[in-house]
């Protein structure tokens, strides 16, 4: 029987630049705030059921305040821990320390093209040149996105190659984890900024073959989080999906639960008995009904354009197949449908995906 390598990414806690809205990139000055530390401890106890057989951590404080952090909560004896040049976050060069709204402002045509065109993404950085006995520092551009990747791949040539059949623990950055979960799918830098990493989210990956399933993607229930805090603005459709398949009595009665909370404006499913069981506790909540079984991918093809000026946030719940569902994902993380068995749906989960108004739509989460 083949054995499966097993990965779960973790993002650092929140740091002292992310209270500050700031870029972080490669830089080392962020520290952890009291709020990152409390999250990463509730992260470690999470995993203290989970055996792990290595970690590896980025070299940044932020990042080692919280592999340290997790590890004294696991409280299982001492693990492999490597510290990997690979796992850095992505190199910002002149943008680090800078605030979010000032490079919108003031960079503004690079910023448009991080934002909609990452691969051709492009910054300068100093770099020291020697020439006989003369040394000199020079210009250089480069672009950060592509070369992002490029660590990402060199880790997986790695770590799947050193663990096989084990699991590892990666904490490491949001655009480090992004870059991670893309290449492991075949994923190019094109597509980024297409899926969340929420400080301490959590998300997994199954290797079998050097063939990957996500099985779990930015899931914060660790630290008590509803949903995945929004990252692209408050504006849009947050839409929540649900596998129709296979909902047992328990989990349809948790679902349930979960979506009381959340209170959904609308609800569209093929299937009307089980729209009216898991929102039977939320009764200001518009029930649609359909008779097609493909209506999520007929839907799929105007809903970007449909919330393009939506002023305000609209929460929306769609009960759907396993498989429709998973080909949405793909398609919006920008892989090909007939890759979307690589994402793993599960009943009684929630996966979430964010329409801003003004942004490419987001994958926040895959079985929250």
């Amino acid at each position: 029987m083949t054995s499966s390598t097993r990965i779960i990414l973790v993002r650092h806690g929140r740091s002292t630049y992310n209270d500050q809205g700031r870029y972080q990139g490669s830089s080392n000055h962020a520290l952890l705030t009291q709020k990152g530390i409390e999250t990463a401890c509730q992260v470690g106890q999470s995993l203290r059921h989970v055996p792990i057989h290595a970690v590896y951590s980025s070299p940044l404080r932020r990042v080692t305040q919280t592999t340290d952090t997790i590890l004294r909560e696991l409280g299982t004896g001492p693990k492999a821990l490597s510290i990997d040049e690979n796992l850095r976050e992505i190199d910002l060069s002149n943008w680090e320390g800078l605030s979010y709204q000032h490079v919108k402002e003031q960079f503004a045509e690079d910023y448009r093209c991080w934002q909609e065109q990452p691969h051709e993404f492009e910054l300068t950085r100093l770099q020291a040149q020697t020439r006989g006995s003369t040394a000199a520092v020079t210009e250089v551009k480069y672009y950060p996105v592509r070369s992002l990747y490029q660590r990402a791949q060199q880790f997986w040539q790695t770590v799947l190659t050193q663990h096989a059949g084990q699991t590892v623990l990666v904490v490491s950055h949001g655009g480090t984890n992004h870059a991670l979960i893309s290449t492991a799918l075949g994923l190019t830098p094109e597509h980024h900024h297409r899926l969340q990493q929420s400080n301490c989210g959590v998300s997994i990956l199954e290797f079998t073959n050097w063939q990957v399933q996500i099985q779990q993607l930015n899931c914060t229930a660790s630290i008590k989080e509803t949903l995945p805090k929004l990252k692209a603005g408050k504006q849009g459709l947050q839409l929540l999906l649900v596998a129709e398949e296979a909902l047992s009595k328990d989990r349809a009665h948790t679902l349930a639960d979960r979506l009381a909370a959340i209170a959904p404006n609308f609800c569209l499913a093929s299937r009307e008995d089980l729209a009216r069981k898991l929102l039977q506790r939320c009764p200001t909540t518009l029930q649609l009904a359909t008779t097609k079984a493909s209506f999520l991918l007929d839907w799929q093809q105007s809903l970007e354009q449909s919330v393009r000026h939506q002023s305000k946030l609209i929460t929306g719940i769609a009960i759907a197949p396993t498989r429709s569902i998973q080909t949405l994902l793909m398609q919006t993380l920008g892989g090909q449908a007939q890759n979307s068995s690589q994402i793993r749906v599960e009943s009684g989960k929630l996966s979430v995906v964010h329409y801003p108004s003004a942004h490419r739509p987001v994958v926040q989460a895959i079985n929250f």
